[in-house]
């Protein structure tokens, strides 16, 4: 479902149970990074009126927060946030920073919402300069393409089990949509270096690309196991992966590369699904 407005009930089972799922956090973590998630995503939903809230965006701002609240604290006390974060501005750092300066300086940090603000800051050029604002447009219909020329692209490189999902008549969307709205992060057992390594290479390409390669992967990897299970067994499978060996960074990533999938195909399958609608 789609929300203009963040309730603190879908806030605490996204964030709880799922964004922040998987980690060792203390408590007093997990209740600074919910707080620092909810600004973010209300702050998101006022800037892009049109988009307002979508499921799927709390797992993407709770990755950023997890993986870069050190480094932009640090850098905030040492002066080496850019400009454009205003926040940064207000935090007085002396000099020489000292070891025992930091705590104060880092207190000062969260009281002027600078990870917040850089985070945010990051969010809007995903969505701006790396189209991550179509995953969430209304009614998801850029993601539900996503989803068929996922499903034309497992018919084309994994024919054998494109049969076995017809023959139990399973909807790609079904597990699929999970999967690109959270750009992976869905999976529980995915590990943080496999989505960072990802990520590195959808902004180095400015292409999608790289999620259908690794969507593409992950089946193919699977595809022994899939073959042997029904309907409901493939489905729990996919949503979970319990088998987190065949994600690790230096197993899927390079899997997914020597799967040849170009932009121009990618484009080809999209005007061949929306004439098909």
């Amino acid at each position: 479902g789609r929300e203009k407005q963040l309730s603190s009930s879908a806030m605490d089972i996204s964030v709880e149970d799922l964004a922040l799922s998987g980690n060792s956090l203390s408590p007093d973590a997990k209740i600074d990074l919910r707080n620092k998630l909810s600004f973010i995503l209300h702050s998101m939903a006022a800037i892009h009126e049109d988009i307002g809230y979508c499921q799927g965006m709390d797992y993407v701002v709770a990755h950023l927060l997890r993986i870069l609240q050190e480094t932009i604290k640090w850098k905030a006390a040492n002066n080496g946030l850019p400009s454009v974060i205003s926040t940064a501005s207000c935090i007085e750092t002396p000099t020489t920073t000292q070891p025992e300066d930091y705590k104060a300086i880092y207190q000062e940090v969260d009281e002027n919402h600078v990870v917040e603000e850089t985070v945010l800051y990051v969010m809007d050029i995903f969505f701006t300069n790396y189209n991550l604002k179509h995953m969430y447009w209304p009614e998801l219909r850029c993601l539900k393409t996503c989803c068929r020329v996922f499903e034309r692209l497992i018919q084309i490189k994994l024919p054998v089990l494109a049969d076995h999902f017809e023959h139990h008549d399973l909807n790609v969307g079904l597990f699929a949509l999970g999967w690109f709205q959270t750009l992976f992060l869905y999976l529980p057992s995915m590990p943080t270096a496999t989505v960072c390594h990802m990520w590195d290479i959808w902004l180095v390409e400015r292409s999608f690309k790289i999620f259908f390669r690794v969507g593409t992967a992950i089946l193919f990897l699977s595809q022994p196991i899939l073959l042997n299970h029904d309907l409901e067994g493939m489905m729990t499978y996919l949503n979970t992966i319990p088998d987190a060996t065949l994600l690790q960074p230096d197993i899927l990533i390079p899997c997914a590369l020597n799967i040849k999938v170009t932009n121009r195909m990618l484009q080809e399958l999209e005007a061949e699904v929306m004439k098909h609608p």
